[in-house]
């Protein structure tokens, strides 16, 4: 084998471990609620998404898990997957957490650090397209991380980090992941960039402002711990359709 053949063939290795999904399937949804936009589920669809996964024989584990997986051989489950929830709206506290507890379920829960209020007295309430959106407020965070669910970042704005400087990511990377150190008392390693959107020259950003791990979406995702593909759930998708995706 040439020298050249030996190049192309190691390129060709790298496209494919950067184009794979992870070995583990994750699920991306935003909000459980009555809203009628396109980014909610109804908790009826929710509660038999949950329910199709558990009779499919999934179980579900969080993102530091499946790290530890990767980086030192622990075990997984048969069958794991993660369910994540991005945005940071209380009905992840209200409605997620006890569909979740119910099944003996964990999730992870990515949130927008601005957009959460100290608490219920202040909490952030929306206009938005579909309806009213109420965010989570930080003892709701906590009590999250408390019931064992998994807690990330979404970003201190919820900006699409391409539309930025390399300064304006770092900082709005660093400034949330800080707060939500602060906020929990441990540290926070996961991050689910906003819009699912992120560019290569964001990836290295992530990695100096102390993540460990990163979420995408279909467009920008792959196998790299930094942009794992993620399967978005949309409005009036049934459980049939979500158990398809997966295989």
């Amino acid at each position: 084998m040439t020298p050249r053949t030996h190049v192309a063939a190691a390129l060709v290795l790298l496209l494919a471990a950067c184009s794979r999904r992870p070995d583990v399937p994750i699920l991306g949804y935003h909000s459980v609620s009555d809203a009628t936009d396109g980014f909610t589920v109804s908790e009826a669809d929710f509660a038999s998404h949950l329910d199709a996964l558990q009779r499919g024989g999934f179980h579900t584990v969080t993102l530091h898990e499946w790290l530890a997986h990767e980086d030192r051989g622990t075990a997984l489950p048969e069958r794991p997957i993660v369910l994540t929830f991005d945005d940071g709206f209380e009905d992840a506290y209200s409605t997620v957490l006890p569909a979740l507890r119910k099944r003996g379920m964990r999730g992870s829960f990515f949130v927008v650090t601005s957009l959460v209020a100290p608490d219920p007295a202040h909490r952030l309430v929306r206009g938005e397209d579909g309806g009213q959106r109420r965010y989570l407020v930080w003892p709701e965070v906590r009590a999250l991380a408390a019931a064992g669910m998994e807690i990330g970042s979404h970003g201190e704005s919820h900006l699409r980090l391409s539309d930025l400087d390399r300064a304006r990511v770092l900082g709005e990377l660093t400034r949330s992941k800080q707060a939500l150190d602060q906020a929990l008392g441990s540290p926070v390693e996961m991050l689910a960039y906003p819009y699912n959107s992120v560019r290569r020259w964001i990836v290295p950003l992530a990695r100096e402002s102390g993540y460990r791990a990163a979420v995408a979406g279909r467009a920008h995702g792959n196998g790299d711990r930094f942009t794992l593909y993620r399967t978005g759930v949309y409005r009036g998708m049934t459980a049939d359709q979500v158990l398809a995706e997966l295989r």
